[in-house]
């Protein structure tokens, strides 16, 4: 059967490529693959997709996603800022599924508030009359279903479902079986994304991870090797890890960095969603610098010690300093170190996250202020109007926070202009 894979433009303020792949659709490709499918994936938002010829990338691989302004949807009218549509234009991507042709498109939506872009793929399916067989998947379809079936998706699968009857396909019980991420759709790439497991062992409130998987399941340390060998003799040297507890357990972070270091890849490995500082030991943080992970990114949320034990419970500001001592000692510059920060969470208050700036800051570290939206599913949901105003750059907004925003986002810069 002929499908077709798609991750759809995206619609918002402000969206920068931090290592953004369709994950979730690249590990689907394989599968789909290995049950003798015929597959093709429109990734909308590659910067990196011949029809933008002049894209250009950070040294770890980063860069902007080329937009258009467009008109904000009535919900948002008094949010400031331009409201844009992220990635190839609407005539390009009607062009390329209208060649395709395909007997089924699958779609997939990380963000819950970037739901207007699966509307505009619909959209276009149904002006070229295709009979295609539509099915969407993925985060935004497992936290929201009944709005997704609310704009017109009938067929919607949770990341929880490991069967696809539409296609008489098994997904693996456990993420030990899913194959690698399918990279063979791109001609040029600028980095890849892995993942070592699935879930995490901590609830955390803000958090959805637990509601999505349930459990964290692990892959082998010897499958990711060859995942990333695969990937580096393809001549990709930039790998970001999405995985929710990299570093739980222990043992078996360790292990896999020493695996990747016995074959002496020239790679630079990313932590976009942050490390648990509780368990960067000393032996953690050596095995690190050794394997080449840059900018390590450490989640600490508050300083705030009542309020650690109150929300999370998973690391205070003792494990903390003790992490980026480790670091440090293991050769990582302390200016070349993050540290996540929540803001706007309705519990804490903005005195409390300028407390905490200044503590990561006394630290010698740099901040990474981490703007809360509620998530559906969490212990923090919020129960909302739309999707949209979940966008973390329009729910402090919506809550009549922005003074107190806009005086943590500037300490925050200041602080980390001081580091250097």
């Amino acid at each position: 059967m002929r499908i077709l894979l798609i991750n759809p433009p995206i619609y918002d303020f402000a969206v920068y490529d931090f290592w953004m792949k369709p994950l979730g659709l690249l590990y689907l490709s394989n599968i789909l693959k290995e049950k003798g499918h015929k597959v093709y994936l429109l990734d909308a938002v590659n910067r990196f997709d011949p029809y933008f010829k002049d894209s250009k990338s950070d040294a770890f691989g980063r860069g902007k996603i080329k937009y258009r302004k467009v008109e904000k949807p009535e919900i948002l009218k008094d949010v400031p800022g331009r409201f844009k549509r992220y990635g190839l234009p609407t005539d390009v991507i009607r062009k390329r599924i209208k060649e395709l042709n395909p007997e089924v498109i699958m779609l997939g939506c990380s963000m819950t508030y970037w739901y207007p872009g699966l509307i505009e793929i619909k959209e276009i399916i149904k002006e070229l009359g295709l009979k295609s067989v539509l099915l969407l998947g993925g985060i935004y379809a497992s936290l929201l279903p009944e709005h997704a079936r609310s704009i017109g998706f009938d067929i919607v699968y949770s990341v929880k479902e490991k069967y696809i009857k539409e296609l008489d396909v098994k997904i693996p019980e456990d993420f030990r079986g899913f194959p690698p991420p399918d990279y063979s759709h791109y001609s040029n790439i600028g980095y890849a994304c892995l993942c070592t497991s699935l879930g995490c062992p901590f609830d955390c409130p803000y958090c959805a991870s637990s509601f999505l998987y349930g459990r964290k399941e692990n892959k082998e340390e010897g499958q990711i090797v060859e995942e990333i060998s695969y990937l580096y003799e393809k001549g990709i040297k930039k790998i970001a890890f999405y995985d929710d507890a990299l570093l739980i357990p222990q043992e078996r972070f360790i292990n896999l960095c020493e695996k990747i270091a016995e074959r002496k890849m020239n790679v630079s490995f990313f932590t976009p969603n942050g490390l648990h500082s509780r368990f960067i030991s000393a032996d953690v943080a050596k095995m690190m610098y050794k394997a080449g992970f840059k900018e390590p990114r450490i989640s600490l949320e508050t300083s705030d010690e009542k309020l650690q034990k109150k929300l999370y419970m998973k690391t205070s500001n003792h494990e903390f300093i003790k992490a980026v001592r480790n670091l440090n000692k293991a050769g990582y510059e302390k200016k070349n170190i993050f540290s996540y920060l929540l803001a706007g969470v309705p519990e804490i208050s903005f005195d409390s996250v300028e407390k905490s700036i200044r503590f990561v800051a006394e630290q010698g570290v740099k901040i990474s202020l981490a703007e809360f939206s509620p998530i559906p599913g969490t212990k923090m949901e919020e129960k909302l109007p739309d999707p949209l105003l979940a966008n973390n750059t329009v729910f402090y907004h919506y809550n009549n926070m922005e003074k107190g925003m806009i005086r943590v986002k500037i300490l925050a810069q200041e602080a980390n202009k001081r580091i250097g």
